[in-house]
This record gives C-alpha cells, structure tokens and sequence, in this order.
C-alpha cells in the first residue's frame, strides 16, 4: 500500500504486485527496446542475406561442388554465428538490467515461480513480434538490395530477383535458435537468482589482478605465428618435403585466436608508471576504470575485432573476385580463338569475316592452323590419404604446333633442334607441385606407334594456346613435326583459328552470333565435358574400368555453364569477361553484404559497449565532480574509454586481416603478383573506410555517454543557481 496526503485528506492507493511490474517495465522500456532491436536485426539480416543466397538466380550460377559455393556456405556460417552472438550480447544486457526489477520484486516478498513465468510471457512477447517483424521485412529488403545492386554492378536477364523458399526456412530455423538460445539464457538467469547478488549486480567488478607487461608482446608473437603455422607451414611442407599436413593442423589458427585476446587483456587491463609517471598518474583514473571489468571487456572485444576481420575479408574477396574476372583473358594475345576436331565442319575465317560485316565490326588479324594430337607420358603428383604427394605417370592425349606455326601467330622466333620441344604457358604462368613445364618423359605418334623422347628447351607464353590442352600445349621444331604428322589422319588433328577485332569490348554481340554459330555446328566429335580425354577412356576401358568422364553435355547456347565445361568451348574475350562477371557479381553481392552484416554488429556492439560504460559509472563520475574534478577532465576520461572500445578492436581486427592477405597471395606461388599488390593497396583503403565508419559511430557514443554521465548538467545547473540569485 501507499499513503497519500491530498488537500488535507488521507489516501490510500492500493499498488498490486502487477501495478508495481507494469511500472517498472515503463521505466525500463529501453531494456526491451535492446533486446528486440537486436532480435530484429539479427533475423533481418540472416533471413535477407539466405534469401538472395537461396535464389534460384544465384543457385543455377554457383557452379555445384565449387569453391566458390563451398565459401559462400562459409560465409553463411559466419553470418548466422556473428549475428547469434550479437543477440546474445544484447541479450545479456538486458538480463543484467532486468535484475534489477526482478530483485525489487523479490524483496517485495514475489515469488520466483510466478516471476520466472511472467519473464518467460514477457521473452516470448518481445521475442515473437520482433521475430515476426524481421523476416517479412526481409523481402522487401531483399529486394532493394538486390536491385540496387543490379542497377550499380550488373544488369542482366539471368540476375533477375526471384525468391526461393530455402531463405525463408533459414530464416525460420535461424529464428528458433535464436529464440531457444535467449530462453536458455533467461532460465539460467531465473535459476541462478539471489536477492543479494541481483541488487549487487551491478556494483560487483572483477578481481582486479595484475596484467604482465609481456603479455601484450605474447600475443603480438602469438597472433603472428598462429598465421604462419597455419597458412604458410602447409605450403612450405608440400613444396620441400612432399608431405601436406593434417586436417587438425588448422588448430593452429586458435594460437592467432590466444594471440588476439593477449592483446587486448594488454591493452585494456595493464597499466604501470614506467619511463613516464606522470603520464600514468594523468590517466589514472580511466586506464584503472576498465581493470574492474577487464575480462568482460576484453571478451567483448574480439569479438568485435574478428567481425572486423570477417567484415574486411569478405569484402577484400568479393572484390577480388571482381577484379579478376574484369583482369580475365586481358593477356591473350587474341581477342577470339577457336579449337575444334579437324573433322569437323565448322566456321572458319570467310564464315568469321561475313559475321564480321553483318555486325558491323572490323577484323584486324586473322589466322588458322593445325595442331597434332599425340599420345604422352609426362610426371605429375597424386596425393594419398595421408596427404603425401608423390610422383606418377600419366598417359593421354595432347596438342602439339611447329614452330614455324608459332612464331606466325605470336611473332616469336622459336628455335628447336630435333628431339627438343618447348612448352607453352599462359602469361604469369608459376610452377606447382602438380605438374612441371619440362613433365614431358615420351611422345607416341597414335597412328605408327613410333615414339620419341624430347629434350627440353624452356617455355612459351600465349594464353590462346595454353588453354587447349592439358597439362600444356607444346611446340615441336619443324622436323619432328612434318615427321609425326605425315601418316596422321584428321582424326587426330584439331584446327584453330585465332582473330582479333577493334574496340573488342564493344563487340558482345558479335562476340555472341559467332559463340551460337559455333555451337550449331558442333557435333558429336567435339560434344565432350571439359575433362575428357580420349585416350584416357580407352585405357579405363582396356582395364574393365568406368570412364567418370564419358557422356555428352548441354550444348546449347543458353546453357550458363557452357564455356566452363565444354571441351571445345571458344575464346572470346568479350564472352569471357561478361560470363564470368555474372557469377562473380553475385559473389560480390553476397560479400558486400556479410561486410554491412558485420559492420552493424561492430558498431551496435560498440555502442552498446559505451554506453554501458557510462551507466555502471554514472556514481564515480559524481564522485569525480564532487572531488573537484571538472567537465573536461571528466571528457578525458570518457575519451580515453571509448578509444579504447572503439579503436583497440578495429586496429587488431584490421592486422590480422591485413597479415592473413599478405600469408594468402605469397604463400599461394610464393610470389607477390602486380595485381596482388594492387588488391593490397585496396584493402588498406577498406580498412580507412571502416575507421572512418567507426569515426561517426564514435562520435554519436561519445554524445550519448556524456549525456548519460551528466557531463554538463552540472555547469548548467550551478549557472541558473548563479543566475536566479
């Protein structure tokens, strides 16, 4: 009950335990508000990003079994982990405040039971409506992001927006997870209840204990060697030794993971005088502030740093695979070239020229040729289930030119002696433990059975050509050539016929009518998938064997996968960059994506994390002003804090990612390509982008917490108190 005197009168109004909660729900509707803009969030954003994923449109792109679906599977994983824990963050908060009202309840003589029931009403309500709310917001959000980015990347007929029910049942599954995961943290909550300790809880801080000057260096060696171990060691070991490491091998990576909390203990919790006193006694106050919540920060801290990392490396890959496909076929030194079985009748140069002048496009080399194809035995490497490499011989079937047929369409004056050959690379070509250029132990002329063993004598680089044969194409000198190819029939030769065009990337639609007319001419000789070999499936065949590889594809224009796995698929610059751009655009989607994703988390995550500074230290900063201390030292204070919140996580975050970029294009070839560099170069403008991102948010933060801890209002109020006497 509560007694009132009103004009002279007694009164007596009756407070209900459920009058008493309702108020203080009232007064503490933010906490809800926390809670289920998280929730929200959350589920938006997985349910959106699982909805463009689970699109058919993205679906018949992704080649299946790829290691482009294998990473974007990845990335979903990590979408649905960053976003949990976020969630679980807010949620946590939530729980921490709403003790408060559940221990006033308590000592009001409640009892737990009815209180846990009513929490439990309380979770499913604000658990449900914004459940609910996310994932039919997701549509539409799927929607606009999906068009704006067609609008800005990409528009074409295949990236069309369609919906798939795969990314609403993410979407519901990621929901009861999320909910069962906020039910189990409110039972541990209610089970876990003691008045003393609820009405504590936010007074109580961590035992502070001493941090170790080394500690920070540790993890600095730590986080570096973990990335080393895991990303170079693998490379090294099968390079030098012929031996790949284990699958658990990649547990190394939790050294990186030591490494990073290491540092981030160092940087929030140590604090000593050392060469620079009164710089520690300046700063006294707010490096000790965060010792009392030193674990709870730091925890919360690499957290953040590794959504920065995600954050950053997803969009470093999405952008490099953009790159890489405009980079695409930019060395061939033919804008068009086709290979086909001689006997086959398909378009040659007149046909090519006729296309040429019906669409308006003017030609400006054009060339044909022969090439033989020979049976081989050449080196490579196999691995074994315990991953040991080691060397075999492969026999099957590849093509060959003379070097008189070479230097005419690359302009280099090859020189070969008999019995020697050369082998023709694609630009920026680099060795690996799979095969070598100088694999080539015999040839065999299929027809006589004759068989030669050739000298090496170094490579060739003409991407038109590497591309037609596998391991390599190779060139024989004039002799050894004339002598193979007189008693071979057509049946063993391929023609090629190389062109190049004016302003090639204006020409798709050309580029088009010769790809369809190409195809329309095929037949069942060249109707194979991109890794048959003919002479392979006659040996699988001889040993009683299946032949994985036999079988016809869809040879048809439309078929987006075409150039990807036809044997006989032609060149065609202009083809290539807007195929491949198609699917990597996706992929670039889907990357830029997961960074918003992340980007959100850290900056909610970060903002949360201040102002929950300011509210459990809202008294010391009373204090403070009591003791004398002024608005600007009390600013310095809460500068120093949220610098550390904010800029601590991002910079490790942002190495980690940087030293993980760096191990990945060197250790791949052990070399550091011009574009590598330049994709370098770009993440380092990503990671300002990010800081200044982080900037704003700071700012807001920094506004917010000043206003929490009644920065100002005391000047303010002691200037009326001066003005009103």
């Amino acid at each position: 009950m509560s007694f009132w005197i009103r004009s002279g009168r007694w009164e007596v109004t009756v407070m209900t335990m459920s009058k008493i909660n309702a108020k203080l729900r009232r007064k503490n509707k933010d906490q809800y508000r926390l809670l289920g803009s998280c929730i929200f969030l959350s589920v938006l954003l997985v349910s959106s990003f699982a909805m463009m994923y689970f699109s058919p449109s993205v679906q018949e792109l992704l080649p299946p079994g790829g290691d482009t679906r294998k990473l974007m599977w990845l990335m979903l994983g990590v979408v649905v982990i960053g976003c949990l824990i976020f969630t679980l963050y807010g949620s946590s908060l939530f729980f921490r405040r709403k003790s408060r009202e559940f221990g006033v309840m308590l000592a009001l003589g409640e009892e737990k039971g009815k209180l846990a029931y009513q929490l439990a009403g309380e979770l499913a309500a604000v658990v449900g409506k914004y459940v609910v709310a996310g994932i039919l917001l997701a549509v539409p959000v799927s929607y606009l992001v999906w068009k704006l980015f067609r609008a800005i990347v990409i528009n074409t007929s295949q990236l069309s927006y369609r919906f798939g029910a795969g990314g609403i049942l993410t979407g519901l599954l990621f929901a009861a997870v999320l909910s069962l995961a906020v039910l189990i943290l409110g039972i541990r909550f209610v089970r876990r209840a003691n008045i003393m300790d609820i009405l504590n809880t936010c007074r109580q801080t961590e035992m502070v204990r001493e941090i170790k000057p080394w500690f920070g260096k540790l993890g600095a060696v730590l986080a570096v060697s973990g990335l080393f171990l895991a990303m170079a060691v693998p490379q090294l070991t099968v390079r030098l030794f012929r031996q790949g490491m284990p699958a658990v091998w990649n547990a190394t990576y939790l050294l990186c993971i030591a490494g990073l909390y290491l540092i981030v203990l160092s940087a929030v919790g140590h604090s000593e005088r050392g060469k620079h006193p009164e710089k520690y006694y300046k700063n006294i106050i707010s490096t000790n502030l965060m010792r009392f919540t030193a674990r709870q920060t730091t925890r919360n801290m690499c957290v953040i740093a590794l959504l920065v990392f995600v954050m950053t490396g997803a969009a470093f890959w999405g952008v490099m695979y953009y790159f890489s496909a405009t980079e695409g076929g930019r060395e061939a030194l033919y804008d068009y070239s086709l290979h086909y079985p001689a006997r086959e009748d398909q378009i040659g140069p007149e046909e090519i020229k006729k296309l040429a002048e019906e669409y308006g496009v003017k030609l400006t080399a054009c060339e044909e040729l022969d090439s033989l194809q020979l049976i081989i035995r050449y080196t490579g490497r196999d691995m074994n289930e315990e991953r040991q490499y080691f060397d075999v011989e492969y026999e099957k079937l590849a093509s060959f030119v003379s070097a008189s047929d070479f230097m005419k369409i690359s302009g280099v004056d090859v020189s070969l002696g008999r019995g020697e050959y050369k082998t023709v690379t694609a630009a920026d070509f680099s060795e690996n433990i799979w095969v070598s250029t100088d694999c080539l132990n015999e040839i065999e002329q299929p027809v006589t059975g004759e068989r030669m063993t050739l000298k090496f004598a170094g490579t060739e680089e003409l991407d038109n050509l590497a591309v037609n044969s596998d391991p390599f194409t190779f060139i024989l000198s004039d002799e050894d050539y004339g002598k193979l190819a007189k008693d071979l029939a057509d049946d063993w030769k391929e023609r090629l016929v190389l062109f190049n065009t004016e302003q090639v990337m204006e020409t798709y639609d050309f580029a088009d009518a010769v790809k369809r007319e190409y195809i329309s001419r095929a037949t069942k000789l060249s109707n194979h998938c991109l890794l048959y070999d003919a002479q392979e499936e006659k040996l699988s065949l001889e040993a009683g064997n299946e032949y994985s590889y036999a079988g016809e594809i869809d040879l048809s224009p439309d078929n987006p996968r075409i150039l990807d796995d036809w044997k006989y698929a032609p060149f065609s610059r202009v083809l290539m960059q807007a195929d491949a751009l198609e699917m990597v655009a996706v992929f670039v989607l889907l990357s830029l994506y997961i960074s918003v994703i992340s980007l959100t988390a850290v900056g909610i995550m970060s903002y949360i994390r201040s102002i929950t500074i300011a509210m459990d230290n809202r008294r010391l900063f009373e204090d403070l002003r009591k003791l004398g201390a002024d608005d600007a030292y009390e600013e310095r204070v809460i500068r120093v804090q949220l610098r550390k919140v904010f800029a601590y996580p991002v910079a490790a975050g942002c190495a980690l990612i940087g030293m993980f970029s760096l191990f990945l294009t060197y250790f791949n070839d052990m070399r550091l390509q011009a574009f590598e560099v330049k994709m370098l170069l770009m993440e380092l403008l990503l990671m300002l982008l990010i800081g200044g991102i982080m900037y704003l948010v700071y700012r807001l933060a920094y506004a917010k917490t000043k206003r929490i801890a009644g920065i100002g209002a005391f000047e303010a109020a002691k200037a009326c108190t001066f003005t009103a006497a």
